[in-house]
């Protein structure tokens, strides 16, 4: 499933083909919403909150299209109209029984194929309909020292309304901080030295490790430069620094050149390999609480 990172560079990718784009033709491929036609508004915004992507449209009440990716889903962009400025049939390059939405500018066609989530809803409701997320770690507001002080002890908690909780189990709950996924949670707890297991109340710096995994997201939503691929995403871009949580600072490789020959994780999908920290071996294990369980990996040297 996309984590928040992924879902901020959709967005990015997004914004310049459609905000302040008219819609010349929409095509909702869902039950619930086949006689939805918002053909005629205009898109004002395309963000992302969490895990979700919102395309807010400047329809006559004000609505917003949110969709989640879940397992498979995805957003692709073609161009209706060549160099010449004729028009151009797009090729799409997944079978059309898999397109669940598509909005058609006079010069792109942007299709969502196998969501799993689409809606439509008045822009008002959005906040309700969202109210149950947890701080969002890539929420543009932790740029503010105050408003980060503030989503930062939110956070903490949430996660700290349920002390005995699995760590591991906690940090993928959208309810108590959102946008993390399962590669995050496995890199941020190896590089804190924390077993999965241990509760949440036993945790020394919750605090810290809410930074470390946000910062580990941050550092890979860099949008791809001009006619190049986005970076591969990692989180071994770390140095030692005493001050920081934890004794690591993350540093931010999407501004520099790919490193190809850098392993991309420390412990994530590295069963046959071995822990990058330590070389010892990776378990691997499904975590779960009964709602859905979710592939574990970690390190037993290194998070005792």
């Amino acid at each position: 499933m996309p984590e928040g990172d992924s879902l901020v560079r959709l967005a990015d990718r997004l914004r310049p083909v459609l905000e302040g784009q008219d819609l010349l033709r929409t095509d909702f491929r869902v039950p619930r919403l086949a006689t939805v036609d918002l053909s005629g508004s205009a898109v004002r915004s395309v963000r992302s909150r969490a895990k979700y992507l919102l395309l807010e449209v400047d329809a006559a009440e004000g609505l917003t299209v949110l969709s989640h990716l879940k397992m498979e889903g995805r957003w692709e962009t073609y161009t209706r109209v060549d160099g010449t400025g004729s028009p151009v049939t797009p090729r799409w390059r997944h079978p059309a029984w898999q397109a669940r939405c598509v909005l058609e500018t006079a010069q792109h066609q942007v299709v969502g194929f196998q969501l799993g989530l689409i809606e439509v809803l008045p822009t008002a409701e959005v906040p309700d309909r969202l109210g149950f997320l947890g701080p969002d770690l890539l929420d543009p507001e932790w740029a503010d020292p105050d408003r980060a002080g503030e989503l930062r002890a939110e956070a903490v908690r949430r996660l700290l309304a349920e002390p005995e909780r699995p760590l591991g189990l906690a940090l993928l709950d959208q309810r108590l901080l959102s946008g993390i996924g399962n590669i995050y949670r496995c890199e941020a707890l190896l590089l804190a030295g924390l077993d999965p297991h241990r509760p949440v109340a036993s945790v020394h710096d919750l605090p810290g490790l809410v930074d470390l995994a946000r910062d580990l997201m941050r550092a890979n939503t860099a949008p791809a430069p001009p006619g190049r691929p986005a970076p591969r995403r990692t989180t071994t871009a770390v140095v030692p620094d005493a001050g920081a949580p934890y004794g690591v600072r993350v540093t931010f490789p999407a501004a520099l050149p790919p490193r190809r020959n850098t392993p991309p994780y420390w412990v994530y999908g590295r069963q046959r390999e071995g822990c990058l920290r330590c070389g010892g071996p990776v378990t691997v294990a499904t975590l779960g609480d009964g709602t859905g369980e979710r592939t574990l990996y970690w390190c037993r040297q290194c998070q005792r």
